[in-house]
C-alpha cells in the first residue's frame, strides 16, 4: 500500500506572474483496487460455466437417431423449348443433409425423350456430400412432354423423386446449300440440288420460272432434255415442314446449241493447315457439260486430282508455300485458275473470338442475324445454341433465326467454336422481340422560357411510343442543325430573339408528331446587387504571432455577370484571400473572401475589407476588429510518492472540486507538468495522482487552484 506522508511539503503550482501555492501529498491503495479486479474475474468465470454445462445439457436429452434425407437441385427440371430431334442437358445435384449416409442403388426416368445419366450406381451420398447427375431431353415430336425421375435408396422409408418437363418445338427449314447454275447443250439434262435442314420430315418443291414442276418433289431435280427455248430459265425450290417454308435462291439454267467454254465463278482460297493434317482446295466453274478438272502443285498436274475439289495427303511444313491452282476443260476451251497458297503451321491454335455476337432487336415477324469473328488455326467449325441449347444446322460464322414472335424476347444466342486444338463458347447475346411499332405520343409537352439577355434556354420534350425515337427541334418554323436530342438549349440570347417559337417533330419507324410550340422571352439584362452574408468579423483575442481566419460570403443576386475591378483590405495585421480582381461572380453564385487576422502586436485592431465590382450596390464593405493578446501557461508539481509507482497524471477542472479531466497524453515521470492549454482571464484547479504498475491508480491527491491573467 502507498501511504501519505503527514507533514512533507509536496510540490508548487507556478503560472505567470504568480505566486506557487502547497500541493499535499498522494496516497494510493493498491490492495483495495486488486480485490475489485479478481472479484470481477470470478464473476466472469462463472457465468462462463453456467452456459457450457446448459449447452451438454441440451445434447444428452436428444434422443433422436440416425437418418438419411435427400433434396434436389432444382428442386424441379424444366427443359424450356427444344427443337425436335436435338438435345438439351441440365444438371441435377442430390444432396444428403441427413445425419447417416444414403445408397442410392437405382434411378428411373419416365416421360417420352427424358434420360439421366453421369453418374456410376450403386454410389454413396455420405451426410452433407452431393452428387450431381446429367439429365437429358431429345423431343421425337412438337408438343409438351412431362415425366420425372426417381431415386431408390434403402435408408429412406420412399421412393424419392424430382418432376421435369420439356417442350418440343418444330424448326422451320434452313437451306444450308443453295442451289447453283447450270449450263447445258441443247438436247442435254440439268441437275439442280439443294440441303437443307429442319424438323422432319421435309417436303420439296421445285419450280420453274415461278411455277411448280409435278412430280419435282425431291431435294434434287434432273429436267428432261432441254432445248434453246428454255435459255434463262429459272429454277427454285420451297422447302416446307410442320413450322414453316423457306424458298431457296435462284439458280439459272444457260442452254445453247454451241459449246460455253469454260469460266470460273468462284477462285479456289488460300488454306492453312498443320503438319499431319490435310487441306482441301475447291473451285466453282460454269458452261457446257461437262466439264473436267485438273489440279496443280507448283505447276505440275496432280495424278487423280481431276475433280472440282482437291484433298492434299497428309502435308508436311516442308509444303509451307505451295501453289495450287486448276485447269477447267470442257469441249469449248479451258480455263486456269488463280493459284492459292497452302500454309502448312507446325502447332495448331486453338480458336480465339475476336469479334463477339452482339444483342439484336427485331419486330416480330422479322428475323434477327448473329454473327461471330474467330482466329485460330483452320478449319474452324460453328456450333450455334439458343438459351443453351444446340441450333440444328447452325453451324456456320452467322446463324439467321426463322420469323421470331414476342414469346421469344429474352432468349440467350452463343455460339461454340472449335478445332483440332480445342474450343471457344462466345458471350451470350441477347434477342428483343418488340411487338408492332406504335408512332410516337407527346406526353409533356415542351413550355414557354424567360431569360435575360446574355443567358442560355433550355426546352425539353418527353414522348412514348416504340423505340428508337428521333428529335428534331425547330426556331419559328425552321429546323435547328444539331438539335436532334430530347432537349435543346439554346446558344446565348438577345433581346432580338424575344417571342421566338420553338417546337420539335419526334418520329419513329411508324410516323410522327409535332409538338407545341413553347415561346421564349429574353429581357434586358440589368446588374444586380453583390450581397454580403454579414457586414462586420470579430475575430476576438488572437494569440500574438498567431492566426485566425474567418470568411464572409458575397451573393450575386443579379441575372447578369458581375466583374470585381477591386478588393482592398485596411487594418493592423488583416489580410485577404478568396476574391480577386477581374474575377466574374455568375448570377447566384456564392463567393467567399477568407480575411486572416495575425497581430504582431497586443492591443486592439480594427479595419475594413471593400469590393469594388459593377454591381448595383458596390463599393461593399465588411468592418473587421481583433485583438492582440499574449500567451499563458501553469506549471505544476508535487513531491514523489513514497510507493513504487510507474508515473503520474495530472488531472484540470474549470469549478473547484471538479469535474476534472486528464490533460498530459501519457504518464509524467517526474514530479512536475507544464499546462499550456489554458485561457486568458479563467482560473484553472489542478489534481494530481500516481498510477502504480498494471496502471493501478490512486486516488486524487488535494487541490490547488491558479488563475490565469487577462491579456
Amino acid at each position: 500500500m502507498l501511504t501519505r506522508p503527514n507533514n512533507s511539503p509536496s510540490g508548487y503550482v507556478s503560472t505567470h506572474r504568480l505566486a506557487r501555492p502547497i500541493l499535499r501529498a498522494l496516497t494510493l491503495s493498491l490492495a483495495s483496487t486488486l480485490l475489485i479486479s479478481a472479484l470481477i474475474l470470478s464473476g466472469c468465470a462463472g457465468v462462463t460455466s453456467a452456459k457450457v454445462n446448459s449447452v451438454a445439457a441440451a445434447a444428452d436429452t436428444s434422443t433422436s437417431s440416425p437418418s438419411a434425407v435427400l433434396s434436389a437441385s432444382p428442386a424441379a427440371v424444366d427443359f424450356g423449348n427444344v427443337p425436335v430431334g436435338a438435345t438439351t442437358n441440365q444438371s441435377l445435384t442430390i444432396t444428403n443433409s441427413g445425419t447417416a449416409a444414403a445408397t442410392i442403388s437405382q434411378v428411373s426416368a419416365s416421360g417420352a425423350g427424358f434420360t439421366i445419366g453421369g453418374v456410376t450406381l450403386p454410389m454413396t451420398l455420405n451426410p452433407g456430400a452431393s452428387a450431381t447427375f446429367t439429365a437429358s431431353f431429345t423431343p421425337s415430336a412438337a408438343g409438351d412432354v412431362t415425366g420425372g425421375v426417381s431415386f431408390t435408396s434403402q435408408q429412406l422409408r420412399q421412393t424419392f423423386g424430382v418432376g421435369w418437363h420439356g417442350t418440343g418445338k418444330a424448326v422451320a427449314p434452313l437451306i444450308s446449300v443453295q442451289p447453283v447454275n447450270q449450263s447445258i447443250l441443247a438436247g442435254q439434262t440439268a441437275t439442280f440440288s439443294l440441303t437443307a435442314n429442319g424438323t422432319p420430315p421435309l417436303s420439296y418443291q421445285w419450280n420453274k420460272n415461278g411455277a411448280a414442276i409435278s412430280g419435282a418433289t425431291a431435294s434434287i431435280y434432273t429436267t428432261p432434255a432441254e432445248v434453246t427455248s428454255d435459255n434463262g430459265a429459272q429454277f427454285t425450290a420451297v422447302v416446307s415442314d410442320s413450322a414453316g417454308s423457306m424458298v431457296s435462291s435462284i439458280a439459272t439454267l444457260t442452254v445453247t446449241t454451241s459449246p460455253v467454254a469454260p469460266f470460273i465463278t468462284t477462285q479456289p482460297a488460300n488454306q492453312t493447315t498443320f503438319a499431319g493434317l490435310t487441306a482441301t482446295f475447291s473451285v466453282v466453274a460454269n458452261g457446257t457439260s461437262p466439264l473436267s478438272y485438273q489440279w496443280r502443285k507448283n505447276g505440275i498436274s496432280i495424278s487423280g486430282a481431276t475433280s472440282s475439289n482437291y484433298i492434299t495427303p497428309v502435308e508436311t511444313t516442308s509444303d509451307n508455300g505451295a501453289l495450287f491452282s486448276v485447269i477447267v476443260s470442257n469441249s469449248a476451251g479451258n480455263v486456269t485458275s488463280n493459284s492459292a497458297t497452302l500454309t502448312v503451321n507446325p502447332d495448331p491454335v486453338a480458336p480465339t473470338i475476336t469479334g463477339q455476337p452482339a444483342s439484336q432487336t427485331i419486330t416480330a415477324g422479322q428475323t434477327a442475324t448473329f454473327s461471330v469473328s474467330a482466329s485460330g488455326t483452320a478449319p474452324l467449325s460453328y456450333q450455334w445454341q439458343k438459351s443453351g441449347t444446340a441450333i440444328s444446322g447452325a453451324t456456320s460464322a452467322s446463324y439467321t433465326t426463322p420469323a421470331e414472335t414476342t414469346s421469344d424476347t429474352g432468349a440467350l444466342f452463343s455460339v461454340v467454336v472449335s478445332n483440332s486444338a480445342g474450343t471457344a463458347t462466345s458471350n451470350s447475346a441477347v434477342l428483343t422481340v418488340s411487338p408492332a411499332p406504335v408512332a410516337p405520343t407527346i406526353t409533356s409537352q415542351p413550355v414557354g422560357q424567360t431569360i435575360t439577355a446574355g443567358q442560355t434556354a433550355t426546352f425539353s420534350v418527353r414522348a412514348s411510343g416504340t423505340a428508337p425515337l428521333s428529335y428534331q427541334w425547330a426556331k419559328n418554323g425552321s429546323a435547328i442543325s444539331g438539335a436532334t436530342s430530347a432537349s435543346y438549349t439554346t446558344p446565348a440570347e438577345n433581346t432580338s430573339d424575344n417571342g421566338a417559337q420553338f417546337s420539335v417533330v419526334v418520329r419513329n419507324s411508324a410516323g410522327s408528331v409535332t409538338s407545341n410550340a413553347a415561346t421564349l422571352t429574353v429581357n434586358a439584362a440589368t446588374p444586380g446587387a453583390l450581397t454580403p452574408n454579414v457586414t462586420s468579423l470579430g475575430f476576438g483575442s488572437v494569440i500574438v504571432s498567431n492566426s485566425s481566419v474567418l470568411g464572409v460570403s458575397f451573393t450575386n443576386s443579379g441575372s447578369v455577370n458581375l466583374t470585381v475591378s477591386s478588393v482592398t483590405i485596411s487594418g493592423a495585421g488583416f489580410s485577404a484571400s478568396g476574391i480577386s480582381n477581374g474575377q466574374i461572380i455568375s448570377p447566384g453564385q456564392v463567393v467567399t473572401l477568407n480575411v486572416t487576422f495575425a497581430p504582431a502586436a497586443t492591443g486592439s485592431a480594427i479595419g475594413n475589407v471593400t469590393i469594388v465590382s459593377n454591381a448595383s450596390n458596390s463599393p461593399v464593405a465588411v468592418s473587421l476588429s481583433g485583438n492582440g493578446a499574449l500567451a499563458h501557461s501553469a506549471s505544476v508539481s508535487w513531491t514523489a510518492s513514497t510507493s513504487t509507482v510507474i508515473g503520474y497524471n495530472v488531472y484540470r477542472g474549470t469549478v473547484s472540486g471538479g469535474p476534472y479531466v486528464l490533460v498530459n497524453s501519457s504518464l509524467v515521470a517526474g514530479t512536475s507538468y507544464v499546462d499550456s492549454a489554458v485561457v486568458s482571464g479563467q482560473t484553472y484547479y489542478y489534481v494530481a495522482t500516481a498510477v502504480a504498475s498494471g496502471n493501478t491508480e490512486s486516488t486524487y491527491s488535494n487541490q490547488v487552484s491558479a488563475a490565469i491573467p487577462t491579456p
